[in-house]
C-alpha cells in the first residue's frame, strides 16, 4: 500500500488527532503528525509532487467530510413537506453545512499556498456562484408551495440534482489540476497570427505544421458561431473560412517548392494573417448582429411555448409544437455563444463568473423547463402549472441577468454601428414598399421599433461603463429618444393608408436620426464612416474541399456538445425525453467551454474592462451571500 494512503487511513481513526483539529490546536497536530510519521518510516508526504502539511491534510480531510454529509442532507430535502416550520429549519441546516464547506475551502487554499488556486479559481467559483442561484430558487420553490400548501417535487428534484453536480464538481476541482478554457479562443487566435509569422526558409516546416493547427482550431469555432449565426453571416464566415484554407494551401505549396523563394514565402504568410484577421472581424460582426437579434426578442420564444401549452385546445398540435421547441433551442444555442464569446473576450474575472453561472443556469434547464410546460398539455394540475412557472420565471430572471451583464462588456461604438445599420436596411425597406404603393403594416414597423428599444435599453443599462464626455453627449441625444407608437394609430385596419404609411416612415428617419447621433456620442474625434452595406462580405461557397468540410463538421459538433457546468451537454437529452424518455447517457466526457474567437480591431468587448481576481475576497463575498440568503427566507413566508 502506498505510505501516503497508509498515512491518510490512520489518520481518519485517530480519534485525538481529530479532535485538535476541531479544536485548532495545531501544534499538538504536528506533534501527532511528526509521531504517525515515525512509525511509519516516513521522512515527508508528497502528493503530486509536492510536500503537504499536516493543517492541509486534516482540512482537506474535514472538507470531504462535509461534502457528504451536505449531499446526504440534500437528499432529505424530498421527505420535507411544506409546513413552514419544517421548511424553516432544513433550509437553515443546508445553509450551514453550506457555510462550513465555503470556510473550509478559503482555510484550504490559505493554509496549503497552492500555485495552482490561480488555475483552478475560474471553475471553483463558478461552482459556488451557481450554488448561490441554486439557494435563490430555493427559496422561490419554498415561497411559491407555502402559497399554494402544496410540495413541487419536480422543481426540487431540479435544485437537488443542479446543487449536488456542483458539489461534486468542487471535489474534482480540487483534485486535479484543469486549466480554465473560457480564453483559450483569444490565445488560439494571437498564437496564430505569431507563429505564422516565424515561418521562414531554413525551419519553416516544423512552424507550419503548429501555425496550421493553430489555424485550424480558430476556423473550427468560427464555424460553431455560423451554425448560429444570420444566414448572411454565416455565409460570410464560411467564405472567410475557404479564403484562409486557400491562402494557407498557397503556402504549403510555396514551402514544398524545389527551390523556395524567400519574397514568396513572407507574402504568403502575410496573406495568412490578412485573411485570418478579416475572418476575426466577420466572427465578430456576426456576432454584434446576433446580439441584436437575439436582444429584440429576448423572451419571446419561451413566452411563445408557455402560450401554446397553457392552451389545452393546442394538445394535437404536435408539429407546431415541435417548431416552437426547435426555435427556443435555437434561441438558447444563440444565448450561449454570446455569452461565452463574452467571457473569452473579457478580462473583467467577476463579471464572467457571472456570465458563466447565468449560462450554467439555463443550461441546467434545458433538459427540465421544455418537458416541464409540455406536461401541462397532458395534465394542467396545479403541481404542473406552478412546477412550470418556478421554473420559467428562474430560466427569465436568468436570462435578463445575463442580458445585462452582456451589455455591460460589449462596446458601445460597434454596437450602435451594427444596430444602426440594421435600422437603415429595415427603413429603406420601408421606404421600397411605398414607393411601390404597398401599405405597411404593424408587423413590417416592428422590427424597426425593437431594434430602437435595444439601444435604448443598452444605453440605461451601460452607462454606468461610459466615460463622462461619452455621457455627457448621450444625455444631450436621449431626449429625443422616444419610443414610435404612432404605427399603433396611423396603421390599423380602420385608418391605414399610403399618407398614413409615409407619416409612419417619416417617424422612422426621424429616428433613425436621433440612433445615427447616439452612434456618434462613441466617436473620439472625427464622425465615423458608415460602413457600405451594399458591399457584402465574401461568401464563398465551399465546392468539394474536403478539409473545409472537416472544418465545418467539427464547428457543429462544438456547437452541439458545448457545456458551461455539466461534463455532458444536457440539450441533446431533452428531445429524447419529449419524445421516448429514453434515460440519459451514462457516459460523460470533457468538452471544451468557450466556443469562439475574440476581433481585434472591430471590438466586441468594451475596452474599459478591469481585472477582478482575489480568491479570497470572492471567496467571502460569497459566504456573506451564503448568510444574506440563510435569513431571507423567513421574512418572506407567511
Amino acid at each position: 500500500m502506498c505510505p501516503y494512503y497508509l498515512y491518510t487511513s490512520f489518520v481518519l481513526i485517530n480519534e485525538n488527532l481529530f479532535s485538535y483539529l476541531v479544536m485548532e490546536d495545531f501544534e499538538k497536530c504536528k506533534l501527532w503528525w511528526r509521531h504517525l510519521l515515525s512509525n511509519l518510516n516516513i521522512n515527508n508526504v508528497f502528493l503530486n509532487g509536492e510536500m503537504i502539511s499536516p493543517k492541509v491534510t486534516l482540512i482537506k480531510s474535514n472538507l470531504n467530510r462535509n461534502f457528504a454529509t451536505c449531499e446526504r442532507y440534500l437528499q432529505t430535502l424530498n421527505c420535507v413537506s411544506f409546513n413552514r416550520n419544517d421548511i424553516l429549519q432544513w433550509f437553515q441546516g443546508l445553509c450551514q453545512h453550506l457555510t462550513t464547506i465555503i470556510k473550509l475551502i478559503g482555510r484550504y487554499y490559505k493554509e496549503s499556498k497552492d500555485e495552482t488556486a490561480n488555475q483552478t479559481q475560474n471553475t471553483l467559483l463558478l461552482y459556488l456562484t451557481q450554488t448561490l442561484t441554486c439557494l435563490s430558487l430555493l427559496i422561490n420553490i419554498f415561497v411559491r408551495e407555502d402559497e399554494i400548501q402544496q410540495v413541487v417535487g419536480e422543481a426540487r428534484k431540479c435544485v437537488i440534482k443542479q446543487m449536488t453536480c456542483c458539489l461534486e464538481l468542487i471535489q474534482v476541482g480540487m483534485e486535479c489540476i484543469k486549466s480554465d478554457p473560457s480564453g483559450n479562443f483569444v490565445k488560439w487566435m494571437d498564437a496564430a497570427l505569431e507563429k505564422i509569422s516565424e515561418i521562414n526558409i531554413c525551419d519553416q516546416n516544423e512552424v507550419y505544421d503548429e501555425a496550421r493547427h493553430l489555424f485550424e482550431e480558430v476556423l473550427a469555432h468560427a464555424m460553431s458561431i455560423a451554425q448560429v449565426s444570420l444566414l448572411e453571416d454565416s455565409k460570410s464566415i464560411r467564405g472567410g473560412c475557404q479564403s484562409v484554407l486557400t491562402a494557407l494551401n498557397s503556402l504549403e505549396i510555396e514551402k514544398n517548392s524545389t527551390i523556395p523563394n524567400a519574397a514568396m514565402i513572407n507574402l504568403c504568410t502575410n496573406a495568412c494573417s490578412d485573411k485570418l484577421c478579416i475572418l476575426e472581424r466577420k466572427v465578430n460582426t456576426a456576432v454584434l448582429r446576433l446580439c441584436l437579434k437575439t436582444f429584440s426578442e429576448f423572451t419571446t420564444p419561451l413566452e411563445k411555448i408557455h402560450d401554446f401549452c397553457v392552451n389545452s385546445d393546442n394538445g394535437a398540435r404536435n408539429e407546431e409544437l415541435d417548431g416552437l421547441v426547435a426555435d427556443f433551442d435555437l434561441h438558447v444555442d444563440r444565448i450561449m455563444q454570446i455569452g461565452l464569446f463574452a467571457v473569452s473576450c473579457s478580462s473583467d474575472f467577476a463579471r464572467g463568473i457571472k456570465i458563466r453561472s447565468c449560462l450554467a443556469s439555463l443550461e441546467a434547464l434545458e433538459s427540465e423547463l421544455v418537458p416541464a410546460l409540455t406536461s401541462l398539455l397532458l395534465d394542467n394540475s396545479v403541481h404542473n402549472i406552478n412546477c412550470a412557472s418556478i421554473l420559467m420565471k428562474h430560466w427569465l430572471n436568468q436570462a435578463i441577468c445575463l442580458q445585462r451583464l452582456i451589455y455591460l462588456i460589449i462596446d458601445p461604438f460597434a454596437f450602435c454601428q451594427v444596430i444602426y445599420d440594421e435600422a437603415s436596411d429595415i427603413a429603406e425597406n420601408l421606404s421600397d414598399l411605398i414607393k411601390k404603393k404597398i401599405l405597411i403594416r404593424q408587423n413590417n414597423v416592428h422590427s424597426f421599433l425593437s431594434i430602437a428599444r435595444v439601444l435604448q435599453t443598452f444605453l440605461e443599462t451601460a452607462k454606468c461603463e461610459f466615460t463622462e464626455s461619452e455621457l455627457s453627449k448621450i444625455q444631450t441625444k436621449i431626449v429625443d429618444f422616444n419610443e414610435e407608437s404612432a404605427s399603433k394609430v396611423l396603421l390599423t385596419d380602420n385608418n391605414i393608408d399610403l399618407d398614413n404609411c409615409k407619416r409612419v416612415l417619416k417617424r422612422c428617419r426621424i429616428l433613425l436620426t436621433v440612433l445615427k447621433r447616439l452612434w456618434f456620442c462613441f466617436s473620439d474625434d472625427d464622425v465615423p464612416n458608415n460602413v457600405n452595406k451594399n458591399a457584402l462580405p465574401e461568401q464563398m461557397e465551399p465546392t468539394g474541399n474536403p478539409f473545409l468540410d472537416h472544418i465545418i463538421n467539427r464547428g457543429k459538433q462544438i456547437l452541439q456538445d458545448r457545456s458551461v457546468l455539466y461534463r455532458t451537454p444536457v440539450k441533446n437529452n431533452v428531445t429524447k425525453k419529449l419524445i421516448s424518455n429514453s434515460t440519459k447517457q451514462s457516459q460523460r466526457k470533457e468538452m471544451p467551454l468557450s466556443r469562439l474567437v475574440h476581433l481585434r480591431k472591430f471590438s466586441f468587448v468594451n475596452s474599459g474592462d478591469k481585472i477582478e481576481a482575489s480568491l479570497d475576497l470572492q471567496i467571502t463575498e460569497i459566504l456573506n451571500e451564503v448568510t444574506s440568503l440563510s435569513t431571507s427566507l423567513r421574512p418572506t413566508l407567511r
